[in-house]
C-alpha cells in the first residue's frame, strides 16, 4: 500500500474514532462521551472488582475503552537525554464479545497508536489505526504482545520485553524489564476518578531499559534508563463537569516510584501510588499529599502547567517537578502534551508528565 492510500487511511480512522468517541451537549460544546457515560451494553469498572494477570494483560471487549501504555527516561552513553512514549488505545464501537471469531471489518472496535521521541527543546510525534477483527492490531496475554502493524511492544522471555517502533524520522528498540510485580493503584486496581463514582481498573510496572537503540536524525544511540508502563480499561473515565487530568510518575534516586494525577473539576479529584525500593505499594490518600502547579508555559496548543510542588509529609517528601524545556504537545484529535520531567527538593530523580483538556 503506498504512502498516499495508507495516510489517508490513517485519517479516515482517527475521524471515525473521534466521531464515536465525541458528541455535543446541548450547549454547543464538546464533550468526550467516550470517557463519559457510555452507549448501554458496556461494563463499567465498579469497586470491589479485581485484577487478573496474566488474563488481564489482554483485551477487555466488553469495555468501551482501554489502552497499555509506557513511557521512560533515557540516557545515551555519551549522557545525552531522550524521553520516549508508546501507547495503543483500544476504542470499543458496540460492546463485546462479538459474534462468531470476531474476525474482519465487522468487528466493532478501532485501535490508534501513538509513539513520541522527546529530548529537551525537541519533539517527534507519529501514530498509527486500524479496525479492529483485521489482525493489523491486536494484544496477546500469553504471550504477552501488543501491535499495530510493525510497531511491537511484546515479551521476548519471561521476565524481558522488547519495543519496537519505526516513524518517519525516527525510531527505537528498546529492551524492558519490569521490575516488580504489578503495582495495583486505588482500591486493589479499582481507580476512582472523581468523589462521586466512576473510574477504572488500572495497574501498572516501574520498568528498568536494560539497553536498546534511539535513532534521530540518521543517528543512532545506545541507550538505557527506566521508565513505568500502565495497563488501564473502563467504559466511563470522566464526570461530565471534569475537562481533563494531569498524569505523573516519578522515579525518585532513592529506588522509589511515584504515580500521581489530578482530575480537573468543579471539586478537583486526587489520587497517588507510592511504591518503595523493594517493591511494595500503597495508595496515598487525597489528605496524604499536596500537587499544585507553580508555572506555566505557553504553547502552540495551550498554556500548560509546566513547574509542580508535590508535599507528601508522611514519607519526607518535598518535590519539585520540572518540564523539560520545549514544547511536548501531541498533535491529533484530542491533542494532549506528554513529555519528561526532572525532579529536584528533598530528593532527585526524573519522570513523565501528561496533561490534557488545555487546548485553546
Amino acid at each position: 500500500m503506498n504512502r498516499r492510500v495508507t495516510k489517508k487511511l490513517r485519517l479516515l480512522l482517527a475521524a471515525l474514532l473521534f466521531l464515536v468517541a465525541c458528541s455535543d451537549d446541548p450547549d454547543g460544546k464538546t464533550s468526550i462521551a467516550a470517557l463519559t457515560d457510555p452507549p448501554e451494553g458496556f461494563r463499567q469498572a465498579t469497586p470491589g472488582m479485581t485484577i487478573n494477570l496474566p488474563e488481564d494483560m489482554g483485551p477487555h471487549p466488553a469495555f468501551r475503552l482501554e489502552w497499555w501504555y509506557l513511557t521512560a527516561n533515557l540516557k545515551s552513553a555519551d549522557g545525552q537525554r531522550f524521553g520516549v512514549q508508546w501507547t495503543l488505545f483500544r476504542n470499543g464501537i458496540r460492546p463485546g464479545p462479538f459474534a462468531g471469531d470476531g474476525r474482519g471489518w465487522q468487528r466493532n472496535e478501532l485501535w490508534l497508536a501513538h509513539a513520541a521521541l522527546s529530548r529537551p527543546d525537541e519533539h517527534r510525534f507519529a501514530d498509527r489505526a486500524a479496525r479492529g477483527g483485521t489482525g493489523q492490531a491486536g494484544v496477546t496475554a500469553q504471550p504477552f504482545s501488543v501491535w499495530i502493524d510493525h510497531w511491537k511492544l511484546q515479551s521476548q522471555t519471561k521476565d524481558t520485553w522488547e519495543l519496537h517502533v519505526d516513524g518517519e524520522d525516527f525510531n527505537y528498540r528498546l529492551k524492558i524489564q519490569p521490575q516488580f510485580p504489578a503495582v495495583l493503584n486505588g482500591e486493589r486496581g479499582f481507580s476512582a476518578k472523581s468523589s462521586g463514582g466512576g473510574g477504572s481498573m488500572y495497574f501498572s510496572h516501574p520498568l528498568q531499559i536494560i539497553g536498546g537503540v534511539v535513532e534521530l536524525h540518521g543517528e543512532k544511540f545506545e541507550v538505557s534508563g527506566q521508565g513505568w508502563f500502565d495497563r488501564e480499561w473502563s467504559s466511563q473515565y470522566l464526570k461530565p463537569d471534569q475537562r481533563g487530568w494531569d498524569w505523573m510518575a516519578l522515579h525518585l534516586d532513592d529506588g522509589r516510584h511515584l504515580m500521581l494525577f489530578r482530575v480537573r473539576g468543579e471539586d478537583d479529584f486526587y489520587s497517588g501510588t507510592l511504591v518503595s525500593e523493594d517493591g511494595r505499594s500503597r495508595t496515598l490518600s487525597v489528605d496524604e499529599f499536596s500537587l499544585m502547579p507553580e508555572e506555566y508555559r505557553a504553547s502552540r496548543f495551550g498554556d500548560v502547567p509546566v513547574v509542580w510542588q508535590l508535599r507528601v509529609p508522611s514519607v519526607s517528601l518535598n518535590l519539585t517537578i520540572r518540564s523539560w524545556p520545549g514544547d511536548y504537545w501531541n498533535p491529533g484529535t484530542l491533542g494532549y502534551w506528554e513529555g519528561p520531567v526532572t525532579v529536584s527538593g528533598s530528593h532527585t530523580g526524573e519522570g513523565y508528565l501528561e496533561m490534557t483538556g488545555y487546548e485553546k
